[in-house]
């Protein structure tokens, strides 16, 4: 879906069924050669994963649940 639609903002959970957040940003960054801005979500008690996830290149993450008022806010000062 990235590299048949190429979008501006990307939104990840780190877990997820068939793939997941981290593998994401790798193959963005590292395959794909992208810039895209990505956000990424996280229940809390993965804090590992959540500095892995900036280490491969994430640009911020939100913990769950989402206030969807702060990923708006989130959204628009990333996308600027």
């Amino acid at each position: 879906m990235i590299e048949a639609h190429d979008p501006d903002l990307i939104l990840t959970d780190i877990m997820m069924d068939y793939v997941n957040g981290l593998e994401v940003i790798s193959h963005v960054r590292n395959v794909l050669k992208k810039q895209t801005p990505i956000i990424v979500f996280s229940a809390s008690g993965q804090e590992e994963m959540v500095l892995k996830a900036f280490d491969l290149g994430a640009n911020d993450f939100m913990g769950k649940p989402l206030s969807p008022n702060e990923l708006l806010i989130r959204v628009k000062r990333t996308l600027i």
